[in-house]
């Protein structure tokens, strides 16, 4: 079966799943760019992110994937198919993002979670700058995601989803100018984060009514950003 075909078998039997059980809803889907390189941005606070993110662009994405996930039986033939980009630990970030400025110079659109794991509690954490880095690398824009509900329909420790709306918010594409980013700035780099992170929350949505801590300081703005669904 060629590769092609089983991601799209993927995406249409996901799609129909969230739609049938959890009233699944993209908001701003023109904002995606349909072609060219493109970085990807989410918060991640659930197992269903990935899958929610992946029918909701409207074109194909590439994951970044930790190694050790690669050698799960079903997952170590699957991910290679649909086009994951391993990341080990001990220093592969920069294979990582060497392998994911390749696939954005040749078009594709890559999907990076930037705090770097789910959230434990369900509450904003503080962003890396790899996605960041990824920009400056390619010049592509970074377009940021807001994903609401997945937490609360399969918080951390559950086996299976519970009932329960999740949303998709997509917002405009950032772009720099040419040589507006220095990769050698930490300070800048994390900075360019932070303001994408934030953007994130901006976007309509809302936090989890599991969360496990009040939203911080930087989140007050957002607080009210829910769409009334929940």
């Amino acid at each position: 079966m060629k590769s092609g075909i089983l991601y799209k078998i993927g995406i249409s039997t996901v799609r129909g799943y969230l739609k049938l059980f959890h009233g699944f809803k993209v908001i701003g889907i023109e904002n995606v760019p349909t072609e060219g390189g493109l970085v990807i941005v989410c918060n991640h606070i659930s197992h269903l992110d990935p899958p929610a993110l992946g029918v909701s662009v409207g074109r194909r994405v590439r994951f970044v994937a930790k190694q050790e996930l690669f050698e799960q039986f079903f997952l170590k033939w699957y991910f290679p198919a649909v086009g994951v980009i391993p990341l080990k630990r001990g220093g592969g970030g920069k294979v990582m993002l060497d392998t994911a400025a390749d696939a954005i110079k040749a078009g594709d659109a890559v999907v990076l979670f930037p705090e770097g794991t789910r959230s434990k509690t369900g509450m904003p954490g503080h962003p890396r700058t790899g996605f960041i880095v990824l920009a400056a690398m390619t010049s592509a824009p970074v377009l940021p995601v807001r994903i609401s509900g997945s937490y609360d329909c399969m918080p951390p420790g559950s086996i299976l989803p519970l009932p329960g709306i999740i949303q998709i918010s997509i917002g405009k594409p950032i772009h720099w100018k040419e040589g507006e980013l220095n990769l050698h700035d930490r300070d800048q780099m994390q900075a360019q984060a932070d303001m994408v992170f934030q953007k994130i929350f901006e976007l309509p949505g809302w936090h989890p009514r599991k969360a496990k801590k009040s939203p911080e300081k930087s989140d007050k703005a957002v607080e009210n950003n829910g769409d009334g669904t929940l």
